[in-house]
């Protein structure tokens, strides 16, 4: 179903619900997550942490590595993610920041028309009785602002790798039931190119708080076993 983001408003929304029982489903079919730089730390426990491009402006996203193909999430099973931290980006569904229509250098709260979440009978209330915002919709604004502000943090960190020239595209080979494939189009944090930066460089990534999630990174890679494994075994139970 295609996303119909619209400007959140009292008048034309006060009586919709916010449904919880497939609190997942919207990312059942996506392979890749937006990540903010702050939580690198969590995300590395269970995810892949890797790059991508933007082919049209040449920037950065760090994201989580759900899946080995398009449209496919190995770690939704059951309507359920099998781990122990969802990076943030999956949990303001169906929130989102845009564009304001009453001044269009500001955002304001959206929400997804054609959610599945969205009702009017089922669910956490969007407003109260007296109009109100609901406790759930001020979580939900408290969490697009957070997210807003650390995607901020995290372009001027992806800025810096960049600068450094520290990300480089690899191809990432796997073993499917004995099978070699190969997954393109994925940049990672060189280490070689990292070890070979100035004490200079290296400090002032220090200072900015960078190692942290830069090791993150690195260490995450390990995950892609654990996408290996859950690839091989979807696929001997479709034999």
């Amino acid at each position: 179903m295609t996303a119909k983001i619209v400007p959140l408003s009292k008048e034309q929304h006060q009586g919709l619900r916010v449904n919880f029982k497939q609190p997942f489903a919207h990312i059942a079919s996506e392979h890749l997550l937006p990540l903010v730089v702050h939580e690198f730390g969590p995300t590395a426990a269970v995810f892949p942490i890797v790059f991508v491009k933007n082919n049209d402006s040449g920037n950065f996203q760090p994201v989580a590595l759900m899946g080995l193909e398009q449209g496919q999430n190995l770690y939704l099973q059951d309507d359920q993610m099998q781990v122990s931290y969802v990076p943030l980006a999956a949990r303001n569904y169906p929130f989102f920041l845009t564009p304001d229509p009453e001044n269009d250098k500001q955002l304001t709260i959206g929400i997804d028309e054609n959610s599945p979440r969205l009702g009017k009978d089922e669910g956490e209330a969007l407003y109260t009785e007296q109009g109100e915002e609901s406790e759930l919709l001020q979580r939900a604004k408290q969490q697009l602002a957070d997210f807003f502000d650390t995607s901020r943090a995290t372009r001027t960190f992806v800025e810096k790798l960049t600068e450094l020239n520290l990300l480089e595209g690899k191809t990432l080979t796997v073993q499917i039931n004995g099978q070699k494939r190969e997954i393109n189009g994925l940049f990672l944090i060189d280490e070689k190119k990292l070890n070979e930066l100035t004490d200079e460089q290296f400090v002032e990534l220090r200072k900015q708080g960078y190692l942290a999630p830069i090791y993150a990174h690195m260490l995450s890679v390990q995950q892609v076993q654990r996408l290996t494994r859950w690839q091989s075994e979807k696929e001997t139970a479709k034999a």
